[in-house]
């Protein structure tokens, strides 16, 4: 018995000290089968979700595909996913292995996957190419996608670049990606880089610029009215992210990146900077502004790129500043722009990171503690908007709609990702970070996500296999790449519809399941 609790508390800190997602992952399946985890997966039954029904369903899509009856296959599929996925989304179903969920889960969406990629490869008689991409463009509009959300975080924002690491080596990174403040530059680097040079990058991770902070003396200071250096940031910025436009970026990568800035006018709304709503700015001044935070470093100038392709003012009498003080995590945006109804949230800002862990985890005191920090959060809030609502100063208007968007914005999303650190670091979150420091911001992103890759595989599966389902019927349509055609154009094409072709996704409940 000794023994044993002595090899299991040798899997725990094996589990903590590893810096591999092998390591990490041979630890916890060793954990799982001392802790009797793995048997839990084996049994069916749970309150959690519908594994009864989930057999039945199963059993089915595999006999109609047997028999090739696609004229069944299709509708009941459509219901299988209507009735199923909302359920197997529950955070239950992960709590308890460290590894995975139920087995019955992963063989349905086994199932629905292979289902979908038989419905994609085979020839009918009876339904043209054109119908079949049809088919598909229709199910990933109607089952959406999922999209990550970099907050701001100063220093603390290298983190994401573990996040990013650990998804893009298991193939989970998604298309979509918005960025704020030091979420913005990570953004920016994933955006115009391919994979083989992200991974080369953030494998030699002190090769990189993670520098841009440089005070301004005293003197300065009064003079500029700012504590720190824009040419700096701009520097930092510059040598992390070519000078691309964000059109330009997404024709390279295929990653719709979006940057959050603000205007620094009264009355002004900020604004989401993408390849469509501005094509033609330069990433890497989007990504200046949005970390350019009031007081800190002096608003900035938007570029972009004319039909000649110089470099000329992007609104030429407009300032841009911090978009994390209005937007951190602009989630509905997203969800417009991108038909995104998934989140995956890597939130690494100081003064939100104290509330982010009672708010995820469960028991009495994490309750009590998130009812305590939220009820001040909100008395807070309507204190600074009824101020602002009576208050006729335009400048401290200016201020108070700063305030009160900090207070009322949203945080969280459908999965987060979160470090803890240590009291002691928050005193380093706005100074550059040591070598030794970025190794360990990215591992620490990396731990973070490694518990999370079951939950994120399967929270997206389905609709990622909808999406490359989509692109193999229309390269074999068109005969090339969707995006071979002008980006400006929506890729959504959500009113191109045929009546005649039944939906898969049509009427899904997937909220929580998306590409």
């Amino acid at each position: 018995m000794k023994s044993n609790y002595r090899h299991l508390a040798a899997c725990y800190e094996a589990l903590d000290n590893a810096t591999t997602f092998d390591d990490w992952l041979s630890n916890a399946e060793e954990i799982d089968a001392l802790e009797g985890h793995s048997r839990w997966r084996e049994k069916d039954a749970s309150g959690y979700y519908p594994y009864q029904l989930l057999q039945e369903q199963i059993d089915v899509l595999a006999e109609y595909k047997e028999k090739c009856r696609y004229d069944l296959l299709v509708p009941y599929l459509q219901e299988s996913l209507h009735r199923t996925l909302g359920e197997l989304t529950d955070s239950h179903l992960y709590d308890t292995s460290l590894v995975g969920t139920k087995y019955l889960v992963e063989q349905y969406l086994d199932e629905v996957e292979s289902t979908l990629e038989y419905l994609c490869d085979t020839d009918f008689d009876f339904i043209n190419d054109e119908k079949k991409l049809k088919l598909f463009r229709n199910a990933r509009n109607n089952f959406g996608r999922s999209a990550l959300m970099l907050s701001g975080g100063g220093a603390f924002g290298i983190y994401h670049l573990g996040i990013i690491k650990a998804l893009l080596e298991q193939g989970l990174l998604p298309p979509v990606i918005s960025g704020t403040s030091m979420g913005a530059i990570v953004t920016g680097l994933v955006g115009t880089h391919s994979d083989s040079e992200l991974l080369q990058k953030l494998s030699v991770p002190e090769d990189n610029d993670f520098s841009p902070i440089k005070h301004y003396s005293i003197q300065d200071v009064f003079s500029n009215k700012t504590l720190l250096e824009s040419d700096q940031l701009l520097q930092c910025v510059s040598n992390n992210i070519p000078e691309l436009t964000f059109l330009e970026a997404y024709k390279l990568t295929g990653r719709a990146i979006s940057i959050t800035v603000s205007p620094t006018r009264a009355g002004q709304k900020a604004r989401l900077l993408n390849y469509k709503t501005a094509p033609d700015v330069l990433v890497a001044y989007a990504c200046q502004a949005s970390c350019s935070i009031p007081g800190v470093f002096a608003p900035v100038q938007l570029k972009a790129k004319d039909a000649e392709g110089n470099i000329v003012p992007f609104m030429e009498t407009e300032l841009w500043a911090d978009g994390g003080v209005s937007t951190d995590i602009p989630m509905a945006r997203i969800g417009r722009l991108f038909n995104a109804n998934h989140f995956i949230v890597s939130q690494a800002n100081p003064h939100v990171l104290p509330f982010v862990s009672n708010r995820i985890k469960s028991g009495f005191v994490p309750m009590m503690l998130d009812f305590a920090s939220s009820s001040i959060h909100a008395q807070w809030h309507q204190v600074i908007s009824v101020t602002r609502k009576h208050t006729q100063n335009r400048k401290l208007r200016f201020w108070m709609d700063r305030a009160d968007a900090l207070l009322g914005q949203d945080y969280l999303g459908d999965i987060n990702l979160h470090p803890d650190f240590p009291l002691k670091k928050y005193l380093k979150v706005m100074a550059n970070p040591t070598d030794e420091e970025i190794h360990d911001f990215i591992l620490t992103g990396e731990k973070s996500t490694w518990p999370n890759l079951a939950k994120i595989r399967n929270h997206t599966r389905i609709s990622r296999v909808l999406a490359r389902c989509y692109e193999k019927c229309y390269a074999k349509y068109h005969g090339r790449n969707h995006r071979s055609e002008l980006v400006g154009k929506d890729r959504g094409d959500q009113n191109n519809t045929d009546p005649k072709v039944t939906d898969i996704g049509s009427g899904s409940s997937t909220k929580n399941l998306a590409v």
